[in-house]
């Protein structure tokens, strides 16, 4: 397993799609950075909730990357010499998802920390407007578990659809709806002002709930809508809901595609 995921990691370094992606996410860091600052919300805690969303800005460029990726072990035939040469599925499925973790949260961090370090530089980082330390700790504990979902995801589509055209279109779909489902059930209550279970029950279905709750939309929404609440208090229901429904969607997915990809042919 070892010796796959080394193999695995060596050549995701060496390719080309990687390396584009990251002058993007340079390119990105810069005009997002403009953007914020011509509007004037550039300031750590801001654009640690705006960077992180896992269907806008340079984040979908992370599941495509994963699909090309993994759609390139099969069409290049990597995947069916590891087979030939008596490698068990399992363990290579296994070896696609967590190389594919490790170029998630290569990614992810350069950017996230790059974009949060421009903020805090020309803005600030003030915890307390986004409701102190102990939320944003929660927060990137929440992101973590979002990413991993993503990256399942975006594996079990690649794997099972071997084709890039046909697997990114709906791993980018499913990844934008489901961050914007906390946002339209939020609007859905928004002339009632009452917000006596919204989206309780998104947030034990939806492993994006948690970043798309959180999001400077939802956020504002709240603000303009005047309600008198702590927006970012965190209940128990809502702590483990974050933590939990990514995760067990990941494993799910995992568990599936290793099970389809053991029973089919290679060719």
């Amino acid at each position: 397993m070892i010796s796959i995921i080394k193999a695995s990691v060596f050549k995701l370094f060496r390719d080309k799609t990687f390396m584009v992606t990251m002058i993007i996410g340079g390119g990105m860091i810069v005009l997002m950075s403009l953007l914020y600052y011509a509007i004037g919300t550039l300031s750590g805690n801001y654009v640690l909730l705006a960077c992180t969303a896992p269907g806008s800005n340079f984040t979908l460029t992370i599941p495509i990357n994963l699909i090309v990726f993994t759609v390139g072990e099969f069409t290049y035939g990597t995947i069916r010499n590891k087979i030939i040469a008596g490698i068990n599925k399992t363990k290579i499925y296994l070896g696609l998802f967590i190389t594919g973790l490790i170029f998630t949260f290569i990614l992810l961090t350069a950017y996230v920390s790059l974009m949060v370090a421009v903020g805090s530089i020309f803005g600030g980082f003030d915890a307390m407007k986004i409701g102190g330390g102990q939320f944003v700790g929660l927060y990137i504990v929440y992101t973590i578990c979002t990413y991993v979902f993503v990256t399942a995801l975006s594996v079990f589509f690649a794997s099972l659809i071997r084709a890039i055209g046909g697997s990114t279109p709906i791993v980018i779909v499913m990844l934008v709806m489901l961050s914007l489902i906390p946002l339209f059930t939020f609007i859905a209550k928004f002339a009632s002002h009452d917000l006596t279970g919204v989206n309780h029950w998104s947030m034990w279905i939806n492993p994006l709930f948690m970043n798309g709750f959180y999001s400077n939309d939802v956020v504002s929404l709240f603000s303009s809508a005047g309600f008198n609440i702590d927006v970012y208090k965190q209940s128990w229901d809502m702590i483990l809901a974050g933590i939990l429904t990514p995760l067990v969607w990941s494993a799910i997915l995992v568990g599936f595609g290793i099970l389809i990809f053991n029973k089919r042919d290679i060719k």
